[in-house]
C-alpha cells in the first residue's frame, strides 16, 4: 500500500528527529470527571461478573393522624427492588514476533542505536494496547448518559457500537426513562424543551430551571452539569434571555476557562468551562472528544472509521453533581495465570501482562478489564434535544 515501508526500513533510516503522534490521545474526560476511570473514586470491585444492588426508596408521604383513643392506623410495607447486570469483559492481545523487532533501534533514536532486546518498541505497543482500553471505558460511560450502548457480534468478537447501529447485536440499556430523552417531559406532563436553543429567542434560562424543578420531584438531586459540544456553545453565546437577565453591558458569560488538562503527549484540551451571568447555578462543559470504532492499520493517511463525537450535535446531557450515590463504576473479576507455572490469581478491573511465546519467539501483550459503569439512579441523567428541529 502507498507509503508502507518495512520494519527494518523505517529503523535504517539516517536522520530521525523524533516519535510524533498526528492524532491527540483522547483525554477520557467524562470517565475522569466522574470518578469512573481505572482507581477512580466512585469504583468498587465485586469479585466475578454478575452483579447486582437492592432499591429501598425513602418517602414523601406523611404519617396518618387518628382520633384520640383510637389505635395506630396501618400502612404496607415498603417494596424492596432489585437491579441485576452484568459486566462487559474486554480482552485483547497484541502478538510482536523478537525477530521483528530486535538488533533495531528504540523508535525516535538515531541511526546507529542498538536496543537489543526490542523492548523499547514493545513497551509503545503496550501503551497503545491499554489506551483501548481506556477509549473503551469513555465510549461506554458517554454511552450511558444517553442510555444505552449496542454490541456487534462478529464470531468471537464484539465490538461497542451506536445503540441505534443496524450492526448491533443486543443493547446495554441503562433504563433511562423515554421521559428523561428527547424533549425531557420528565414527568410533568408536558415537554420541557418546547423550542430549540440554536433559535436566539429561545427561552433557555426558563428550560433549564424547569429541569431542576422536575429533577426535585423525580429524585431530588438538583441539576447542576450541561455537557454540550462548540456548536451549541456558539447558540448560547447569542441567546437573547442570557444577555438581557445578564446584563446587556456586560459579557453574556461570567467565565469561560479552558480546561487544564493535557493529553499524554501534553497537548492541551479543545474544551472550556463555562459559567453564564444568567444562570450561574450551572456549569457547561464544552467537549468536542470523538472516538473511533475501528483504529487504522496503516500510516499511509487512511481515514480511521466510523469517528464520533462523545457530545453528539444538537444533543446536550444533563446532570447531577458526581457522586458513586447515583453513578459508579463495577469492576468485576476473573482468574488469570500469566505463565505455565503461575498458580493463578484472580484481579479486578483492568489488568495487563505479557506472555512469552515459542516457535517462533516473541511475546504476546495481553490487557484484560472486566467492568461496566451503572446508573443507581437513572432519572438522574437526562439527554435531550436542542437543536436542529
Amino acid at each position: 500500500m502507498p507509503g508502507e515501508i518495512t520494519i527494518h526500513q523505517l529503523f535504517q533510516t539516517p536522520t530521525i528527529t523524533g516519535v510524533i503522534s498526528r492524532i491527540k490521545t483522547p483525554l477520557g474526560l467524562m470517565q475522569q470527571f466522574y470518578n469512573l476511570q481505572v482507581g477512580g473514586s466512585a469504583s468498587e470491585n465485586h469479585s466475578g461478573r454478575n452483579i447486582g444492588w437492592d432499591i429501598f426508596d425513602s418517602t414523601r408521604t406523611m404519617a396518618q393522624v387518628r382520633a384520640p383513643g383510637v389505635g395506630p392506623g396501618t400502612t404496607a410495607q415498603k417494596p424492596v427492588g432489585h437491579v441485576s447486570a452484568q459486566v462487559m469483559r474486554l480482552h485483547e492481545k497484541i502478538t510482536i514476533l523478537q525477530e521483528y523487532v530486535c538488533r533495531t533501534r528504540p523508535p525516535g533514536s538515531q541511526f546507529g542505536t542498538l536496543d537489543s532486546s526490542g523492548m523499547e518498541y514493545v513497551r509503545r505497543q503496550l501503551t497503545y494496547g491499554t489506551r483501548r482500553f481506556r477509549n473503551a471505558r469513555e465510549f461506554m460511560v458517554s454511552r450511558m448518559f444517553r442510555g444505552a450502548f449496542g454490541v456487534k457480534v462478529t464470531g468471537e468478537n464484539w465490538d461497542l457500537v451506536e445503540s441505534d447501529s443496524a450492526n448491533a447485536m443486543f443493547t446495554v440499556d441503562f433504563q433511562v426513562p423515554a421521559a428523561n430523552k428527547t424533549f425531557l417531559e420528565l414527568g410533568s406532563g408536558a415537554n420541557i424543551i418546547t423550542s430549540p436553543w440554536d433559535d436566539p429567542a429561545t427561552q433557555v434560562m426558563s428550560q433549564l430551571y424547569a429541569i431542576n424543578r422536575a429533577y426535585e420531584r423525580l429524585h431530588g438531586w438538583p441539576l447542576k452539569h450541561i455537557w454540550v459540544n462548540s456548536t451549541a456553545l456558539s447558540w448560547l453565546m447569542l441567546n437573547l434571555e442570557f444577555q438581557a437577565v445578564g446584563g446587556a453591558a456586560y459579557r453574556v458569560f461570567d467565565s469561560l476557562t479552558r480546561r487544564e488538562l493535557t493529553s499524554e503527549e501534553g497537548r492541551p484540551d479543545t474544551g472550556f468551562e463555562v459559567e453564564f451571568r444568567a444562570v450561574p447555578i450551572f456549569r457547561f462543559h464544552v467537549y468536542d472528544g470523538v472516538l473511533t470504532s475501528e483504529s487504522p492499520t496503516t500510516v499511509d493517511g487512511t481515514a480511521e472509521a466510523d469517528v464520533s463525537r462523545i457530545i453528539a450535535d444538537n444533543k446536550a446531557i444533563f446532570t447531577p453533581d458526581p457522586s458513586s450515590e447515583w453513578c459508579s463504576l463495577v469492576n468485576g473479576s476473573e482468574y488469570v495465570a500469566e505463565n505455565v507455572m503461575d498458580q493463578g490469581r484472580e484481579v479486578f478491573g483492568f489488568h495487563n501482562w505479557t506472555t512469552r511465546v515459542i516457535d517462533p519467539a516473541g511475546w504476546e501483550l495481553k490487557m484484560l478489564d472486566n467492568c461496566l459503569p451503572t446508573l443507581r439512579i437513572p432519572k438522574c441523567v437526562a439527554y435531550g434535544t436542542i437543536g436542529g428541529f
